[in-house]
């Protein structure tokens, strides 16, 4: 039957009769050819004409040898295929002794892909040894690495390479020597996770698939297997079904024990860690799928963990083995991905992402500040996606009893728009916040977000009371007083005071020298310099023990002796007055002339010291300068009470003297 648009097929049985019907024609135009001129050459009569029948044989010859490893490659690529209909989508079908099979119309690609496999896994990868086997590795590394880009291909080439070399390619690449092998290992992962990403139409690749879930020999050949997996990109149920057999299932049953596996020339080829244990972790980080799978199914029914004991059991194994900063840098990147804390954005956490975040807070946090600081800059990551669930934590103004949860404690009050999905303790909080605050660079970062979104819940909070007469402002205030005074009492305990207020003290100087607090950027040192202030208040108890020159530049930079309290009451004035609370208009000396808006006090600071003189203290000018603002203020009672309670309220110091009870 002719071909049609539907259906294209190939029967290797069928093609196997044309085959020999072809060697057999062949051989009889050979046969006859000699025949013939060795006749008419006794009579010396020329035979041009046979040589083109013996060209015409040649070609045979060649088109069965063709055709014969065509019926392999489609036998080979079509083993454990299930009956027609079993498999669709395929361009072209084959039909074997098992019935009628689907592979894609990709033979010639097929054809490149088998070659290759032949090559590296016949040839190359057993036959040289040293340098040559190197260049031979790198030589053809780009043909291998264009595989990718057919994932059927892709399948074929790892479905035709025997698995005694795929399953050692790490270790037979890193042997050589090579100075690429890093480079090298990549592709052959790039391809095979072109094969694991592909719809299924190459059956044999299933057994491939099925091998590489499957339980190793020993805890080496682990090793190489998720190496070779770590950079293929796998699907989440492969990178799950890896981890848990290749050893996590092994090690939440018997944690203590030697997990060391990769040898010294495969670790310092990859850049890979020498733990299993890490390997396995390494496979799973960027996937929270699979990180919230093996953490669910991990060791089986035998094990009866909850997630966050089983949590505990790296953060104990991390401190114990020698290999322990290899398993906790890559368990702080397991604990991102699995709290989805780079792929969803703050206040919208999906359920699944938060109750993991809530358990590797938990867990992280019952080490403080002892846990590995290779893993800190993971969870300042974590801490600041989930700064909604940060905040309200922090709080101690309703429920300061309650045990972290996901559901709402008792008489809880919303405070719009912080929307957590949690709700940490105070002590799960304040312990958690011990297990970053110990590095200056990621304490920068935390507060960089938190003075965003104090700013932003601020303002939103100011929009909400002005239009519908709520009180909101203050409770919001008061709940990142909370959260800034809890920040600050851990950073005082992981660093000690001299070093942590310090450096707040300079921080302090840094941001707010000249600027006015909301009157630049929203990402700013203005917001920064905000939420400085608000930690560092009551630091003022403590510059006596500061050194000398520190105290200096806080006097000159902030007044006397840092009052802090007058620049957060203007703050929330200003936040107030651009939400448009009802009051009257402000005095013309209160107002910006190039912006239109109500001037900061840092402003209001920054043209006292232009318009002092001789005659005259930058001090008293500000005085001045203040005395119609706080007319104004005065005159607009509500106004005025709120902005001085929001101030207030931010300034208190009862998260850092209630968290000795609650912690």
């Amino acid at each position: 039957m002719a071909p049609t648009a539907e259906f294209c097929g190939i029967d290797p049985e069928q093609m196997g009769r044309l085959a020999a019907s072809l060697r057999g024609a062949t051989d009889r135009l050979t046969a006859f050819s000699r025949e013939f001129e060795e006749k008419l050459g006794r009579y010396g009569i020329g035979t041009p004409a046979l040589r083109e029948i013996v060209n015409i044989a040649d070609w045979g010859g060649r088109q069965v040898s063709m055709l014969h490893g065509r019926i392999d490659l489609i036998k080979t690529l079509g083993n454990g295929a299930p009956e027609l209909g079993g498999a669709g989508g395929a361009a072209s079908v084959a039909a074997g002794g098992q019935g009628l099979i689907r592979l894609p119309d990709e033979l010639k690609d097929f054809d490149i892909a088998q070659g290759l496999a032949r090559m590296y896994g016949e040839d190359i990868l057993v036959n040289f040894h040293g340098e040559s086997q190197a260049r031979l590795i790198h030589e053809h590394i780009d043909d291998v690495a264009k595989l990718a880009d057919n994932p059927q291909a892709a399948a074929a080439f790892f479905a035709l390479l025997s698995p005694k070399v795929r399953d050692s390619l790490p270790n037979l690449i890193a042997n050589t020597g090579s100075k690429t092998a890093k480079q090298d290992l990549a592709a052959f992962s790039k391809v095979l996770g072109a094969a694991l990403n592909a719809p299924a139409l190459v059956p044999a690749f299933a057994q491939v698939r099925a091998d590489l879930v499957k339980p190793a020999d020993n805890k080496a050949a682990a090793w190489n297997r998720l190496a070779l997996l770590k950079g293929a990109n796998a699907p989440s149920s492969v990178r799950s079904a890896a981890a848990r057999t290749l050893v996590l299932d092994d090690f939440a049953k018997k944690p203590r024990q030697d997990w060391r596996a990769g040898g010294p020339a495969e670790t310092k080829a990859y850049g890979l860690p020498s733990d299993l244990v890490a390997m396995g972790l390494e496979v799973l980080a960027g996937d929270g799928t699979a990180v919230r799978d093996v953490f669910a199914k991990m060791g089986g029914a035998e094990v009866t963990l909850s997630r966050t004991d089983k949590m505990k059991l790296f953060l104990d194994y991390a401190k114990e083995a020698g290999t322990g900063d290899q398993v906790a840098d890559a368990f702080g990147r397991v604990l991102e991905a699995g709290s989805e804390a780079t792929t969803e954005k703050a206040g919208q956490h999906s359920t699944e992402a938060a109750a993991f975040a809530l358990d590797a807070i938990r867990a992280a946090g019952s080490l403080g500040s002892d846990l590995p600081k290779v893993s800190w800059d993971s969870m300042s990551v974590i801490a600041k996606s989930y700064i909604h669930e940060m905040a309200s934590g922090a709080r101690f103004d309703k429920a300061v009893y309650r045990d972290s949860g996901m559901g709402v404690p008792e008489n809880w009050v919303h405070l719009p728009p912080v929307t957590p999905a949690f709700y940490l303790s105070p002590g799960d909080t304040f312990r958690f916040l011990k297990t970053f605050v110990g590095d200056k660079q990621l304490t920068d970062d935390f507060d960089a977000t938190a003075a965003q979104f104090r700013h932003d819940t601020l303002t939103a909070a100011a929009n909400s009371d002005a239009r519908d007469g709520t009180r909101h402002f203050e409770r919001t205030a008061r709940a990142f007083g909370d959260l800034g005074g809890m920040e600050f009492k851990a950073t005082l305990d992981v660093r000690g005071e001299q070093d942590a207020i310090n450096e707040i003290v300079i921080n302090i100087v840094k941001n707010t020298v000249s600027f006015g607090i909301d009157g630049i950027s929203p990402m700013g040192r203005g917001v920064i310099a905000g939420w400085e202030l608000l930690k560092a208040h009551g630091v003022s108890n403590f510059l006596d023990g500061v050194a000398d020159d520190i105290e200096t530049r806080v006097e000159q930079a902030t007044g006397a002796r840092a009052d802090f309290v007058l620049r957060l009451k203007y703050e929330m004035a200003h936040l107030l007055h651009e939400a448009e609370y009802p009051a009257s208009n402000p005095p013309t000396e209160a107002m910006n002339t190039n912006t239109g808006k109500l001037k900061t006090y840092d402003e209001l600071v920054a043209e006292a010291k232009k318009e002092a003189g001789a005659d005259k203290e930058w001090e008293q000018v500000l005085k001045e300068k203040l005395t119609p603002y706080e007319r104004w203020m005065d005159s607009n009672r509500k106004f005025d009470d709120k902005a001085e309670d929001a101030s207030t309220f931010q300034a208190n110091e009862r998260s850092r003297e209630e968290i000795k009870i609650w912690d």
